[in-house]
């Protein structure tokens, strides 16, 4: 796995590769470092988190499939509240091969799969993908706290089951989010604010 650190305007990206087969996920920037990482392997998509202009720069610099969640394939396009207003985003629809995932989907790679949890809260469409004890969590889980669900299309409640039920997923995964520092299930059950208040809730 390569990771492509975030700057000031871009989240993290990543790279998760099995034997000559690889997917990238939120290509947000450094595209010179992430066709260099690629090497001659093939690229059989970008996985999105979801379509906030911080994670999607450069999905129109590749020739593959991009997935994401139906309810976030609007905002790809929709400036005013995607984060690219006033510019307009780079990326031309007409170019774009959409694929839409679905919770529980399993997208094949090489020998094994990438999992998608659909994971509402951030954006109506956010979703995380599992893959070889890594949950990519985009703008959802980070260590110890979560996303932010007052900009366009979030929502608290949703947040909260999102949460709750990655924080039910086997202790020892490592959680590698959008922004900041890689984490672990273990950590968050442990240490973030959010989840033990809304655990403590649920369980009344």
């Amino acid at each position: 796995m390569h990771q492509f650190k975030e700057t000031k305007e871009h989240a993290h990206s990543y790279l998760i590769c099995r034997f000559d087969v690889c997917f990238l996920i939120d290509p947000s920037h450094d595209l010179t470092s992430i066709k260099e990482a690629l090497a001659n392997r093939t690229l059989s998509g970008i996985l999105l988190t979801h379509a906030h202009s911080d994670h999607v720069d450069l999905i129109g610099e590749f020739e593959c499939p991009v997935y994401l969640h139906l309810d976030d394939a609007h905002l790809l396009f929709e400036d005013q509240y995607n984060g690219y207003a006033p510019k307009v985003h780079p990326y031309k629809r007409k170019s774009l091969d959409l694929h839409y995932v679905t919770h529980g989907m399993k997208i094949p790679l090489a020998d094994q799969v990438i999992e998608v949890y659909h994971t509402p809260g951030h954006t109506k469409g956010g979703v995380c993908y599992l893959y070889d004890g890594k949950l990519f969590s985009g703008d959802t889980l980070f260590k110890e706290s979560v996303g932010r669900h007052d900009l366009y299309s979030g929502n608290l409640p949703d947040l909260r089951k999102s949460i709750l039920m990655l924080c039910q997923l086997p202790s020892n995964i490592k959680v590698y989010p959008g922004h900041d520092e890689v984490t672990t299930i273990r950590s968050e059950q442990k240490n973030n604010p959010f989840y033990v208040k809304w655990s403590k809730q649920s369980s009344k």
